[in-house]
């Protein structure tokens, strides 16, 4: 399995990228036509989101989805080409958004399952920044092996979901930015807010190490633009008039987050992960995973 995907990964380098996101493309039309994982749970989301839609819109944007899912697969095989040449032609960071993280040492970044959330570490380490970014186990331990290396570099380390705070509270007060895509449902352990209108539940590990180590919380979207390069644009998280008490600085931070994740899923709705169960497992009752 690690050779399949380590020449997998070689096939995609050689190719020009122009060529290799056509591909993506076409692998992502062969999966919403013919092994259309998670497709149901897609369409409920789309249907809790924008209720007003039709079918035929709803289907639209998510044959849209899967296009773009494509693309994002084939760059995330392509990382290791644009590490290895420094490329920061693929992925755009605004000089005032540049000048925003390194003005802090170190920090919380925070972002969400839209765009190529996979290039925010490289892109950021590329630019001399460091950072680690918080990540979620593979069953598979050689996949799992496999997809960290991807997302290693000199300045980029990969810190395991399993960790603990301590771990990660000590690599920001090291001069790291903690990366954080803090957008599934957390269940139990979360906190309320709202998202497109109905309650979610939002993780509070962004909130909760903001109140520990007393660093800025940037949240930043890499969204990928019509002519196939990424933009990647951060702003600091208001964090003026909170209340006093801790437990509700925590779910007033998530409520805010989850309102700047809302703003720029409605505005690239296609670029957004529709297949994760979002909103309260009572909506997802008699879907399967196809």
């Amino acid at each position: 399995m690690y050779i399949l995907l380590k020449i997998v990964s070689c096939v995609f380098q050689v190719f020009p990228r122009a060529f290799a996101l056509f591909v993506g493309r076409t692998l992502g039309l062969f999966f919403y036509y013919f092994i259309p994982l998670r497709k149901s749970i897609a369409m409920k989301n789309l249907e809790i989101a924008f209720p007003d839609w039709n079918l035929d819109k709803r289907k639209s944007l998510l044959h849209s989805s899967y296009r773009h899912y494509g693309m994002v697969l084939v760059d995330f095989f392509r990382l290791p080409q644009v590490k290895r040449k420094q490329d920061k032609t693929i992925v755009n960071i605004p000089a005032k958004s540049i000048e925003l993280i390194t003005q802090y040492p170190g920090g919380i970044i925070l972002s969400g399952h839209i765009g190529n959330w996979e290039y925010i570490g490289p892109s950021l380490g590329i630019n001399n920044i460091k950072c680690a970014g918080v990540a979620q186990i593979q069953r598979n331990s050689i996949s799992n092996q496999f997809f960290n290396e991807l997302r290693r570099s000199e300045n980029v380390k990969i810190i395991p979901v399993d960790s603990g705070s301590k771990v990660m509270i000590q690599t920001i007060l090291d001069g790291y930015y903690l990366g954080l895509i803090s957008d599934q449902n957390a269940g139990e352990k979360g906190t309320e807010a709202q998202f497109f209108n109905n309650s979610v539940s939002v993780p509070k590990g962004a909130a909760a190490f903001h109140l520990k180590t007393n660093t800025p919380i940037l949240v930043g979207f890499c969204i990928l633009c019509g002519d196939y390069s990424y933009n990647l644009s951060f702003q600091e998280l208001d964090i003026q008039g909170l209340p006093e008490k801790s437990n509700e600085i925590i779910v007033e931070i998530n409520r805010r987050y989850s309102k700047l994740l809302e703003e720029a899923v409605r505005e690239y709705p296609q670029q957004y992960f529709w297949f994760h169960r979002k909103w309260a497992r009572e909506n997802y009752k008699g879907l399967s995973h196809f």
